[in-house]
C-alpha cells in the first residue's frame, strides 16, 4: 500500500483506497431488499415559480446549476462489487457524468396539470437506477400549467436517508455555490490487493466487533424483556383484506398543509407536531378502512424511523432506527385515539437505544456475498421484510425558501416508497411555512390517493374542532 493509501486509511477507516470508499453494511441493505416491485429511491417533486417568459430557458438553466453543484454532493459515485463479495462493496468516485443520461428534459405535447405530473411520478419511482452510474436521476418538467415548473429528484436509498437526501437538495440550489469540478477518478486495487486490504481492516476491527457484539447480544435481552411484558411490548401488525405482496403499480398525489396549524394543534393537545402528524394520518387512514369495510380488530401498525445521525456520523448513508408504533385505529375518539398513539411512540421511544444497539454493524468476511444470498432467498415469494401496514414519516426540511437557478422554490413534495407488503406511505416533510406531503399508493389496494389528501385536511380540521372545545 502507499503511503497516501495508508495516510488516508488511518484517517477513515471506511476508504479502502483513495477514491473508493467501503458501503456500510445498512446502506447495502438498501440494495439487497430492492426488487422491481419495490425500487429503493428517496425523491422530491420540486415545484418551482417560472413566469411562462422564462419557461423555455428553463431546462437549460437547470442543467447548468446541477452540473455545476454535483461535486459538492456524494453522488459522482458508482458501485463496485468486492472479488466473490469477501469485502463490502465500494463506491467509487467518477470524475463526472452523462448529463443527458442523469438530467432529462420530459417531452410533452402540452401543459402539464396535476394530475399528469402525479402520474408522471408515479411511473417514474418504479424505474430502477442502474447503479453502476451515479445513482440519481433529475426530471426537468418545463410544461406546467400555470407560472411553474417541476424538477423531480430520485436518489438511491443506499446513498442516504431521508435528512441525507434534504442536504443533497440544499447542495444542489443556490444555497451553495458552484464546486470545483472533479478530475480524479477512483481505481480499485487488484483482487489479491482488495482480499490483502480486507484482511488487514478485519484484523484491525476484531476488537470493536466482539465489544458490538456484546453490545447487540444485551440489547437483544434487553429487547426480549419488553416483548415478555404485555405492557410495554409492540401490537402485532394485523393482516387485512388489502395486505399481500405489494404490486409493482403505484398512484400518488400532494397535499400542503399550513405549519402554524401543526404548531397550534401540537399546543393544545400537549404534543409534538410529529404527534399531530401521526393523529391526523391515523383519522385519514382509519375513515378510508371504514369506508372499504377492512377496519381491522386491532389497530393499525407503521412502519417509521428516527434518526440516530450523530457528528461523527457524516451527512449521508443511512442512521436510522425503525419505529413501529400503532395509530390506535379502534379507537373512535379522536383525542383518545391521539392520547393511544403518543403512548404506543413514547414506548417505541424507549427501546430505541436498544434497536440502535442492533444496528451498525461492522462488514466480516462475505458479508456482502452472504447479504445478496439471504435476501435472494426472502424475496422468492414476495412477502413483507418488516412488520407495519402502511409507513408514514416526518422529515426535518427547509425553514427558509430556496431557490434553483434563480427560480424560487413553491413546494418540496416527498415521493416516498413503498416497502414489500404496504399498501400506502404518507410522508411529510418541512417546506417554509408549509407542510409538503406526498401520498404514494399501490392503486390495487388504494384506487384514489388524492381521497388520502382530502381526508388528511378533514383531520386537521376536526383536531381544530375539538380543541376549541376543550
Amino acid at each position: 500500500m502507499t503511503e497516501t493509501a495508508q495516510q488516508t486509511q488511518a484517517a477513515d477507516p471506511d476508504v479502502l483506497v483513495p477514491g473508493a470508499r467501503r458501503m456500510r453494511p445498512d446502506d447495502h441493505f438498501m440494495m439487497m431488499v430492492e426488487t422491481d416491485a419495490t425500487p429503493m429511491h428517496v425523491g422530491a417533486l420540486l415545484i418551482l415559480e417560472v413566469p411562462a417568459a422564462k419557461k423555455a430557458g428553463f431546462y437549460d438553466a437547470i442543467r447548468k446549476q446541477i452540473a455545476e453543484r454535483l461535486p459538492h454532493t456524494p453522488l459522482l459515485v458508482g458501485v463496485r462489487e468486492a472479488p466473490e463479495g469477501y469485502d463490502s462493496d465500494v463506491w467509487l468516485d467518477l470524475p463526472s457524468c452523462d448529463l443527458d443520461y442523469h438530467v432529462r428534459r420530459v417531452s410533452a405535447d402540452r401543459d402539464m396539470d396535476d394530475q399528469a405530473l402525479y402520474a408522471f411520478v408515479a411511473d417514474c419511482i418504479m424505474q430502477r437506477l442502474d447503479m453502476s452510474k451515479p445513482p440519481f436521476e433529475a426530471h426537468v418538467l418545463d410544461r406546467l400549467t400555470g407560472d411553474r415548473c417541476a424538477l423531480y429528484i430520485k436518489v438511491h436509498h443506499a446513498i442516504t436517508d431521508g435528512i441525507g437526501f434534504q442536504t443533497i437538495l440544499g447542495m444542489l440550489s443556490d444555497e451553495y455555490p458552484p464546486a470545483q469540478p472533479r478530475t480524479a477518478e477512483g481505481r480499485l486495487p487488484s483482487d489479491e490487493e482488495w482480499r490483502r486490504l480486507a484482511d488487514e481492516r478485519f484484523a484491525r476491527e476484531a476488537p470493536v466487533v466482539a465489544e458490538m457484539s456484546a453490545r447487540r447480544k444485551q440489547a437483544l435481552a434487553a429487547l426480549r424483556e419488553i416483548e415478555a411484558d404485555p405492557a410495554r411490548r409492540r401490537v402485532q401488525t394485523p393482516v387485512l383484506k388489502i395486505s399481500g405482496p405489494t404490486s409493482a403499480k403505484r398512484a400518488y398525489s400532494t397535499v400542503s398543509l399550513p405549519l402554524a396549524q401543526f404548531k397550534a394543534l401540537s399546543k393544545a393537545y400537549d404534543g409534538t407536531i410529529n404527534d399531530i402528524f401521526l393523529a391526523v394520518a391515523a383519522s385519514a387512514v382509519r375513515r378510508f378502512l371504514v369506508e372499504i369495510d377492512d377496519l381491522p380488530e386491532t389497530p393499525i401498525v407503521i412502519n417509521s424511523a428516527r434518526s440516530y445521525r450523530r457528528p461523527e456520523h457524516g451527512l449521508f448513508g443511512n442512521r436510522i432506527v425503525a419505529l413501529h408504533p400503532h395509530l390506535a385505529t379502534t379507537v373512535a375518539d379522536p383525542v383518545e385515539r391521539l392520547r393511544a398513539i403518543q403512548h404506543a411512540m413514547a414506548l417505541e421511544r424507549a427501546r430505541t437505544g436498544y434497536d440502535e444497539a442492533m444496528l451498525g454493524q461492522l462488514e466480516k468476511p462475505y458479508g456482502a456475498r452472504d447479504r445478496r444470498a439471504k435476501f435472494a432467498a426472502r424475496h422468492v415469494d414476495g412477502a413483507a421484510l418488516l412488520p407495519g401496514n402502511i409507513t408514514l414519516s416526518n422529515v426535518p426540511g427547509p425553514a427558509e425558501a430556496r431557490t434553483y437557478a434563480g427560480f424560487r422554490q413553491l413546494a418540496n413534495f416527498p415521493s416516498p416508497l413503498l416497502g414489500s407488503g404496504r399498501f400506502l406511505n404518507i410522508t411529510s416533510r418541512r417546506n417554509g411555512d408549509f407542510l409538503d406531503m406526498g401520498i404514494m399508493v399501490d392503486p390495487t389496494k388504494v384506487p384514489d390517493p388524492a381521497k388520502i389528501g382530502a381526508y388528511l385536511r378533514d383531520a386537521v380540521a376536526e383536531y381544530e374542532r375539538l380543541a376549541k372545545r376543550m
